[in-house]
């Protein structure tokens, strides 16, 4: 057998291989890893229907040890970071306040937890001319949605409306914003919206 002839066996039986490997690596599924999360935030988030999931709130990070810890309830939870990962809203890791709300997506690497992304919780600025009182919601709420021509949503999620909401309200959880725009929003832009929640409305 000629030189060639073996070098385009080998090539082949190699290319095979290859090829058998990545639909083995490809067939094995993410890893899912239990969440974890402060009861403070599951009064608005359901990271306990979620995977990979630590939330609570920030009790230390080690610049030089390169690690997070979480006080979640009476449990303290420590992960590592490292260049890769995400930050969102703080300029750094040491700049995120003691007891700040964190959300932070996991993953295990080399017997450890990792952290993928860290979420701290943005602050609300809402322009005064964006905010209504409760007298003025109270006074279009008598009226009507036909009459006071409102639409008035409650972005808690289901369990906290199911609990109680204001008389007229329809039910818009914010994670559901996108799925529910399109039916519950106003078609008439010019039509007053109302957005509430446990904090600004």
């Amino acid at each position: 057998m000629g030189k060639r002839m073996l070098t385009a066996i080998c090539v082949g039986a190699l290319a095979a291989l290859a090829m058998g490997l990545s639909q083995v690596v490809s067939a094995v599924p993410k890893e899912s890893l239990p969440s974890k999360a402060d009861q403070s935030c599951l009064k608005c988030h359901e990271y306990d229907k979620q995977d990979n999931i630590l939330a609570g709130k920030l009790k230390s990070v080690s610049r030089k040890a390169k690690t997070i810890g979480l006080q979640i309830g009476k449990d303290m939870e420590v992960v590592s970071f490292d260049d890769a990962t995400k930050l969102e809203n703080a300029p750094s890791f040491t700049k995120i306040p003691e007891g700040e709300s964190v959300k932070i997506v996991y993953y295990m690497k080399n017997g450890k937890g990792f952290a993928k992304e860290v979420v701290v919780k943005k602050g609300i600025e809402v322009p005064e001319d964006k905010l209504i009182s409760e007298d003025e919601v109270a006074k279009l709420v008598a009226q009507g949605p036909e009459k006071g021509k409102y639409v008035l949503l409650d972005s808690r999620p289901d369990t906290m409306f199911d609990e109680g909401h204001i008389p007229t309200a329809k039910k818009m959880p914010f994670f559901m914003f996108d799925k529910l725009k399109d039916t519950l929003l106003p078609t008439d832009k010019s039509a007053l919206q109302i957005h509430y929640c446990a904090g600004f409305t």
